[in-house]
């Protein structure tokens, strides 16, 4: 039952003695305004520090003595609030320190960019998190001490140099506006507290902060427009008394917040920035940013940059390149036999996925290694296959041409076929004219087939007309599956909003895989694990750790409801088998041997009802309007008659 507004406004007023008044003071400039955020800041670091002296204080008792062990707890939830208060500066200011060494995920990582295994073992407040609310905190008494000790440390360094950052105000907004979009994908879906599960608490502690960032700025916003101050006078207590209202977890209506709060709340910190003429990122900087940054809503069509992904400006997207790597895409030419293209594979019908568990190899010899991923939304990503091996997507398609399984040819082989055609000639010198060295090569014809891929975009689903508030029509129950998607069944801490991959937000620039423990088959009774290795055998040095095996990208779940059967092996032939799966905690979950499953073992508890609701709710991600037209014919060859019979996407 939602609250009563007006009775929760007048109690988010009492709150707001720490907010200055959004009417216009005499006087009052954008140097007060900094100043502000800069005292708040600068108190804010205080107050952690002093919450992490507390912390070690009862942390070395615990290792002496371990009869503290409330309190100890209660010392990590003080720390984490402290930190959370703070967290958009801190995150803004030196985003990679704080994930680092003071709240990254409690997973061992390897030193990216260098020709060798490096591990890199966790630390921070997320690890501590795990310890301290894990099953046997007394075990971990030693570990404890060491790592809190650990993040005084390390936050002594970070509050050095972020105490002495010149403070602008386009970064207050930045970080207030990330900070939203961090508090809904990473806080409300219990992602930063995987131990003591206090994410509502500090979710609203998350949002104390921004209010009183973006507070400050309120006497100003107030002079260009008074009617916009007082909208976000008004929002911001009113989302944090929802917090601190609806505590329970499993409970809290996160689409209600998303379309009460949160999105508005988007949509008015932009409007506050322009109205003060604050300069926005692509203004400050020229480069294509990962989030559109004058998105109003968190599911908006172009919420994620798609120039960003792409690497393409523009102009370079543009409808000739997509349309020739359309063409390209359904054309069996690029294949040894000409009998395969690239549709064979990604069928439109299916999503862009041919519906077997593993693809068909070529000329019909047994079946690749794994089956095919939707390449809808596929873009969105920092690197590809299941295996994260291709950072750029321009050059996936290389893996395809030479891989003896699929394509089993070369670059020169298809050149030298694509020269033949005064069509293809044509098209290329058309949609290539300002690079006439390269019209007809390696580099057009790839770039030609990733535009087309690029042009699979899919956020026009009935769940994001919904969420946008285009229309009322979404089902209770679909409702339902998302706010246990992003909550209680933990699906959101890595299939992250809004395209429901392991794109990880407030960026989105960086891809995760996951140890999943995924079966060889369904067969329950006597499960035994895939054999196929995943990211450890990737082929670059950096993945060959050992917490890297059975490691596969988190792919979307977005059109779901087309692409069965699941998991890169196909071993599952329903979204309701899926969802069993990770309901019983995953492969540790069926008793197999999963060392390093990054996946809790633990059961979700969802019932019946629940998984159906889960299911709706995907099913509601489906979309492909406008997507899957084939060419009504190919390009013809003058020389070649027999090669004008090859079928549109394919023979098999």
């Amino acid at each position: 039952m939602k609250k009563l507004y007006g009775i929760l406004y007048l109690f988010a007023l009492l709150l707001s003695v720490h907010f200055l008044s959004f009417s216009p003071q005499l006087n009052y400039t954008g140097a007060d305004a900094l100043g502000h955020v800069k005292q708040q800041f600068d108190a804010g670091l205080e107050g952690l520090a002093a919450a992490i002296r507390t912390y070690q204080e009862q942390a070395g008792r615990f290792a002496r003595q371990g009869d503290n062990l409330p309190g100890l707890r209660q010392a990590h939830l003080d720390t984490r609030l402290a930190f959370k208060k703070i967290e958009f500066l801190l995150e803004y200011n030196d985003r990679e320190s704080v994930k680092k060494y003071l709240n990254g995920p409690p997973l061992p990582t390897t030193e990216p960019k260098v020709p060798e295994v490096r591990i890199i073992e966790p630390i921070g407040l997320q690890v501590l998190d795990e310890l301290a609310f894990g099953g046997a905190p007394e075990e971990e008494r030693e570990q404890i001490e060491t790592l809190v000790a650990q993040l005084a440390h390390d936050f002594a360094v970070v509050r050095a140099y972020q105490g002495g950052i010149p403070l602008q105000h386009r970064f207050i907004f930045e970080a207030a506006r990330y900070e939203l979009i961090r508090l809904f994908t990473l806080g409300l879906t219990g992602f930063d507290t995987p131990g003591s599960g206090n994410a509502l608490p500090e979710a609203a502690a998350a949002l104390q902060g921004v209010a009183q960032g973006l507070t400050a700025y309120l006497p100003l916003v107030g002079e260009q427009d008074p009617a916009l101050a007082r909208q976000l006078e008004t929002t911001l207590p009113q989302a944090l008394a929802y917090l601190r209202d609806n505590q329970d977890f499993d409970s809290f209506d996160r689409l209600y917040f998303l379309k009460k709060f949160l999105d508005p709340l988007l949509s008015l910190t932009l409007k506050a920035q322009q109205a003060l003429q604050v300069e926005l990122p692509e203004e400050a900087s020229g480069l294509p940013q990962s989030v559109n940054y004058q998105a109003g809503s968190l599911f908006d069509n172009d919420f994620l940059n798609i120039h960003y992904f792409a690497n393409h400006s523009p102009a370079e997207l543009d409808n000739k390149r997509v349309a020739l790597g359309r063409l390209l895409f359904f054309d069996p030419i690029l294949s040894a036999n000409n009998q395969r293209s690239c549709a064979s594979c990604h069928q439109p019908g299916r999503a862009f996925t041919d519906g077997m568990d593993k693809s068909l190899a070529l000329n019909g010899e047994g079946k690749i290694q794994r089956n095919a991923p939707t390449l809808i939304n596929a873009i969105y990503a920092e690197r590809f296959f299941y295996d994260l091996r291709e950072p750029n997507l321009e050059r996936q398609v290389k893996h395809v041409v030479l891989d003896h399984k699929e394509f089993g040819t070369d670059f020169l082989a298809i050149i030298d076929k694509l020269n033949q055609s005064s069509e293809y000639r044509a098209l290329f010198a058309e949609a290539y004219s300002d690079n006439p060295r390269y019209q007809l090569s390696k580099w057009s014809v790839s770039d030609a087939l990733a535009c087309y891929v690029a042009s699979l975009r899919s956020f026009n689903s009935p769940f994001d007309r919904y969420a946008r508030g285009e229309t009322e029509n979404l089902s209770p129950q679909a409702a339902q599956g998302f706010n246990l998607f992003m909550g209680k069944a933990s699906c959101g801490t890595c299939h992250f909003a809004p395209a429901f991959n392991g794109t990880v937000p407030p960026y989105y620039q960086e891809s995760e895989s996951e140890v999943l423990g995924v079966p060889a088959d369904k067969d329950a009774e006597n499960p035994k694990l895939d054999a196929d290795p995943g990211r450890i055998a990737s082929a670059r040095p950096q993945d060959e750790a050992p917490f890297y095996a059975h490691s596969f990208k988190t792919v979307t779940v977005r059109n779901a409801a087309l692409t069965a059967p699941y998991m890169h092996n196909g071993a599952y032939s329903s979204l309701e088998e899926v969802v069993d799966f990770y309901n019983k905690g995953g492969g540790l979950g069926l008793g197999l041997d999963v060392p390093y499953q990054t996946l809790p073992d633990t059961p979700l508890n969802l019932d019946e009802q629940e998984v159906d609701a889960l299911v709706a709710f995907m099913e509601s991600l489906t979309d492909t309007a406008g997507l899957t037209a084939m060419p009504v014919r190919l390009p013809a060859f003058e020389d070649k008659p027999e090669w004008n019979e090859r079928k549109v996407g394919g023979g098999y």
